[in-house]
């Protein structure tokens, strides 16, 4: 699976996917993908979020992207739902 595909999965599953989860699996170019999303029909929105998650520091921010539209001609497979 491409990361592409990963993220894809991701949004559609669940509706939406942070910055930091993507960072754990090793995609560091989110918003490329997101870009590229949404030049193919998806409407994906992004939001900053204060607070999203606790460390031993303290308090840390992450980017929330959400998807709005799928485009109406994707097949989608098993796997995808």
């Amino acid at each position: 699976m491409t990361q592409r595909q990963w993220v894809e999965n991701q949004l559609i599953k669940h509706g939406k996917i942070t910055r930091n989860e993507c960072l754990r699996e090793f995609i560091s170019r989110l918003g490329a993908i997101i870009c590229d999303m949404n030049k193919n029909g998806y409407l994906i929105e992004g939001n900053h979020l204060r607070g999203a998650y606790k460390t031993r520091w303290g308090m840390k921010n992450d980017y929330v992207y959400i998807i709005k539209h799928k485009p109406k001609n994707k097949i989608y497979t098993k796997e995808e739902v």
